[in-house]
């Protein structure tokens, strides 16, 4: 193993020493100035790859309503990232609808979602059944999915 080497330069007069100073200080802003640009780079990015897998999950979302089944689903990785960290699955017997948090599954994140309905079952049909029904997958979920508001009444207007 070796040391690391150390660089004396060579004894310099003063106009050279300031000079020299100069550079130093110059490849030390530099730095920090390509650092600062490195990490503006690397949050677009990160923003621009969450967008990508926002629209991967509505994506897929979209071939679930239509029947797509061989559309591949995104990994639950990338539903984290991309903001849709909840996957809702219902049971077509007992028309049971549950909410379930990708953060809090216990799977490989790099799975893909479409391949979680294999380890999935209704719980209320295996409680009041004993039997093990498996769930059909609904789609994924925004964490702040808006439900939709009930339509006031309308009232009639005295004339």
């Amino acid at each position: 193993m070796s040391a690391a080497r150390i660089i004396k330069p060579p004894p310099m007069s003063g106009g050279d020493r300031k000079y020299f100073a100069r550079e130093i200080h110059k490849a030390e802003a530099a730095f920090a100035h390509l650092l600062d640009e490195a990490a503006r780079a690397h949050a677009a990015a990160d923003v621009a790859r969450a967008s990508a897998y926002a629209l991967d999950c509505a994506a897929w979302n979209t071939a679930l309503f239509i029947g797509e089944l061989d559309h591949a689903s995104p990994t639950i990785a990338a539903a984290l990232a991309g903001g849709y960290p909840l996957l809702e699955v219902r049971c077509d017997h007992c028309k049971h609808t549950e909410i379930i948090d990708l953060a809090l599954v216990v799977q490989p994140r790099d799975r893909q979602v479409a391949l979680m309905r294999s380890y999935l079952y209704c719980s209320r049909c295996q409680r009041t059944l004993g039997k093990k029904r498996r769930p059909d997958l609904i789609g994924l979920r925004p964490a702040v999915d808006p439900q939709p508001a009930t339509p006031s009444r309308r009232t009639k207007k005295a004339s």
